[in-house]
Formats: structure tokens, C-alpha cells, sequence
């Protein structure tokens, strides 16, 4: 019983601290790249059609990654894989025999 008083406090702490620093902490974007960017000179340009600002455009970028990953992971070996007509005559092949016979 105090274990879970001791981690629901803990989580109540840590949530309420991010939720009272969200509006003073600017994005990985907006601190180092846009820093960057300023100094060669280059100016910001739209990359999506809505604006997301500070880390929420790259959580949807790493999400869209992670579901195409996942995605690929799925269907990998009907996407790089031979088929198994294929298969088949290769492992004739190897043993002396003729492929379609």
C-alpha cells in the first residue's frame, strides 16, 4: 500500500512539473537547429499544412516512423522475400534435380 502511495505521489509530481514548465520550454528544434539556422543566414519553412510547435512535430514524425517500421516488420517477407514457386526451384536446383520436372 505505500509503495503505490509512494509511486502515485511520484507521478502526480512529475506530471504536475511538466505541466507547469510546458509553456517556458521551447523545442529541440526552436533552441539548437533554429540557432543554427539564424546564424548561416536561412530562413524557416513549413514542412507540414498545420502547425505543430516545439516537440510534438517530431513525436508525430517518430510515431509515423514507428508505425511504418512496424508495418514493414509485418509484411517483410512478402515484400523481400521470393516467392515459394521460387523457393522451390532453387532448392531443386541445389540438389541436381531440374526446376519444373
Amino acid at each position: 500500500m505505500k509503495r503505490r502511495l509512494a509511486i502515485a505521489t511520484a507521478a502526480l509530481v512529475f506530471i504536475a512539473a511538466v505541466f507547469a514548465t510546458s509553456g517556458r520550454w521551447l523545442g529541440t528544434d526552436d533552441t539548437v537547429v533554429g540557432g543554427l539556422a539564424q546564424k548561416a543566414g536561412v530562413s524557416q519553412s513549413r514542412l507540414l499544412p498545420w502547425n505543430l510547435t516545439g516537440d510534438l512535430q517530431l513525436f508525430v514524425f517518430c510515431a509515423g516512423g514507428a508505425v511504418a517500421g512496424f508495418a514493414i516488420g509485418y509484411y517483410w517477407r512478402a515484400l523481400f522475400n521470393p516467392g515459394e514457386g521460387e523457393r522451390r526451384g532453387a532448392n531443386d536446383h541445389r540438389s541436381g534435380k531440374q526446376a519444373g520436372s
